[in-house]
């Protein structure tokens, strides 16, 4: 418990919430992995190639490309069970044999360290990959311990219902509440602003991935960076909003 008059003092708690490919990391040949689970799960050689997949989550992405084909094809739990199983395995093998390789990109470690080095801030993720290939890429980028468990498409296949998902995790593990509007996604596309809005939540945009800043901007999320690469200006970006 703080004193009266050192209220005015403490931080306000923030949970900051990062999309991981295109916001943190850059994999290079994930499409090797991604098609061969598919291969594995369905019997069907789909190219993830054929569809655009960023700010979608891995189950809508899988349907795309099913769609794309002209397939109808009806997947239950067990087989995105199955999906996934074989989508993280593909991941270690590829990445342990240099076929795939996943980068943090410039400024991700030191805003993190940074980050988890602050009292008032709380990292975490929300993002459209499987909980298990998701630990697979940030392990693999050096990043995992910097953030704490979010949300995944192993929670929902729909985006914006991750958000107050990883929201509830947190509050947990803090055994504390946390308002939305102190909670801040950072992302590299247009579903991540869509999906911090969906739950009353600030959002970051970054001109990472597919997207450029222009046509971030136009989109008007609470601000938007080229990268995060000064780590130093996020952070004080962040404590302001």
């Amino acid at each position: 418990m703080f004193p009266v008059n050192d209220i005015d003092k403490v931080p306000m708690t923030k949970l900051i919430l990062f999309d991981i490919d295109g916001t943190l990391t850059r994999t290079h040949n994930g499409y090797l992995p991604f098609n061969e689970a598919i291969l594995k799960t369905f019997g069907f050689a789909g190219d993830i190639r054929t569809v655009v997949p960023d700010g979608n989550t891995d189950p809508l992405i899988v349907q795309d490309i099913f769609t794309k084909v002209g397939l109808e094809i009806a997947v239950g739990p067990a087989q995105w069970r199955h999906f996934t199983a074989h989508l993280e395995s593909s991941y270690r093998e590829h990445i342990a044999r240099g076929a795939t390789t996943i980068r943090p990109l410039p400024g991700a470690d030191s805003l993190l360290r940074q980050l988890s080095e602050a009292q008032e801030f709380h990292c975490s993720v929300v993002t459209g990959n499987f909980e298990a290939t998701a630990s697979v890429k940030l392990t693999s980028a050096g990043l995992a311990r910097y953030l704490g468990r979010g949300a995944y498409a192993s929670d929902s296949e729909h985006r914006p219902d991750l958000p107050a998902i990883a929201r509830a995790r947190w509050e947990i593990v803090a055994a504390r509440s946390i308002a939305a509007a102190q909670c801040v996604i950072i992302g590299d596309t247009p579903k991540d602003l869509q999906c911090a809005r969906a739950n009353g939540m600030k959002c970051v945009l970054v001109g990472t991935g597919r997207y450029s800043v222009e046509e971030l901007e136009y989109w008007r999320p609470d601000a938007c960076l080229a990268d995060l690469s000064e780590p130093q200006q996020v952070v004080g970006l962040l404590a302001k909003l």
